[in-house]
């Protein structure tokens, strides 16, 4: 017995060293914040937690405290009482590079002007985006900076140049003129190749015809050889869509996710059962359809900072003097709030994603929040839409060893709001700081 009480009584102080050293009690204060005091929502979809300390070291969430539990010593104490964490958003379709100013197109696209909009995308609290299919040879020497663990940029990941196809989809008067147009299935594999050897993160095809503007989408036999050869080299394949049928076809030749949503009819048990099956993501880019008449009047909202600081030089003016509203864009809206909805009962994981930089109306930062907005209104509460931002998208971009919600050996990559975003989702618009890899990101 004697022997047994020392075996445990050994334990049991091996077991609160550890303890002790795992909460930074060894720390010597190096590298080490604390932020104290925080509601926590945590990006899981649970309620959140009040009056939470969240211990991060460097790049890394290294423990989640309750009020009684020692904090390290020689740690950084940041104050926050009455602020609410959040995971830093994830955008899971973006454009980089393709505006400038007022200008429009693939004549943009340079490694100065991509990094300019990542930062810009820092300073709104997104933390990750997938740039989806227009970007050039640049993009793979950003990517592999913003992995860096002393990085301030989001973590980039892309798709390199995308599939559409010749005088059709993407449409070349929206300045989209980099991504390859094959005309065969043997064209498309020798494409596909030359843009494997580079090893995007995703592969983007163009499955749409535009309101009918476009002659033919591309043929099924091409994307069906892209979806093959893409997972033969463990790839997966985002298409963008409209329509219900073109969304079933892809997800039965094997699309890993869809990039937009579907909006031109309810969608059926047949493609949510598909979906389920096959764990196909879905990405509603429900800012799209409103940018289309968003600006047709002025909001109040415009004139604040928020919304400003988002602007490059003469997009305002473009917007008062040069937008054009298509009204018929309310009622795709409206479809796609109602299929996102739909799915989203239905078990599907929805990801966020705004098609931001794509052209003026879709302004990246601001968008990313929009998009949340129009997911609550949709009828889907703030938490899970905080998820469908943060934890959801590092599952469908495969990031969830590092970018899993907030808790201990996650990257550090937080938003300190002044308001709680679970009460009023335009709280996330209230950002007081942002952590990128644990360093403040500067928002002036």
């Amino acid at each position: 017995m004697r022997s047994i009480l020392i075996a445990l009584t050994t334990m049991l102080f091996l077991v609160s060293c550890i303890h002790k050293k795992n909460v930074g009690q060894e720390s010597n204060g190096e590298g080490w914040l604390v932020l104290k005091g925080v509601r926590l929502i945590d990006g899981m979809g649970g309620i959140p937690r009040d009056n939470v300390n969240i211990v991060l070291k460097d790049d890394r969430i290294q423990s989640i405290l309750d009020p009684k539990e020692a904090l390290p010593p020689r740690a950084k104490v940041l104050e926050l009482e009455g602020k609410t964490v959040i995971p830093a958003l994830m955008s899971s379709h973006i454009h980089l590079g393709m505006t400038k100013g007022s200008d429009v197109g693939s004549r943009n696209i340079s490694a100065e002007n991509d990094l300019s909009q990542l930062y810009k995308f820092s300073k709104y609290g997104v933390g990750a985006v997938l740039s989806l299919g227009t970007d050039g040879d640049e993009i793979y020497k950003i990517r592999a900076d913003s992995q860096r663990s002393d990085s301030s940029l989001p973590r980039v990941l892309t798709a390199g140049r995308g599939f559409g196809v010749p005088n059709g989809a993407p449409p070349i008067d929206m300045g989209i003129d980099q991504v390859y147009r094959p005309r065969t299935v043997a064209e498309a594999r020798k494409q596909l190749k030359e843009l494997l050897a580079k090893r995007p993160d995703v592969i983007k095809i163009w499955v749409d015809d535009f309101h009918g503007k476009m002659k033919k989408k591309m043929d099924p036999a091409i994307y069906k050889a892209l979806i093959k050869e893409a997972h033969a080299s463990k790839v997966p394949v985002a298409a963008h869509v409209y329509y219900l049928q073109d969304a079933k076809l892809l997800v039965q030749a094997g699309v890993d996710i869809l990039a937009h949503s579907v909006r031109d009819q309810d969608i059926d048990l047949e493609l949510a059962s598909l979906m389920k099956t096959r764990n196909v993501a879905y990405i509603p880019t429900l800012s799209v359809d409103e940018s289309q008449f968003l600006y047709e009047k002025k909001h109040a909202w415009m004139d604040e900072p928020f919304f400003q600081g988002s602007l490059d030089a003469g997009v305002m003016s473009w917007l008062q003097t040069s937008y054009k509203a298509d009204p018929a864009a309310r009622e795709s809206l409206r479809q796609a709030q109602k299929n996102v909805m739909a799915l989203f009962k239905s078990g599907i994981v929805i990801g966020l994603g705004t098609d931001s930089g794509a052209n003026l109306a879709r302004i990246q930062g601001f968008s990313e929040h929009r998009e949340m907005e129009l997911l609550v209104d949709a009828g889907i509460e703030p938490v899970e839409v905080i998820r469908m931002a943060t934890v959801n998208n590092a599952n469908i971009l495969g990031l969830t060893k590092d970018y899993a919600g907030i808790q201990p050996k996650m990257k550090a990559n937080l938003i300190v709001l002044d308001a709680d975003p679970s009460e009023d989702i335009r709280n996330t618009q209230k950002i007081n700081t942002v952590f990128i890899n644990g360093r403040i990101i500067e928002r002036r």
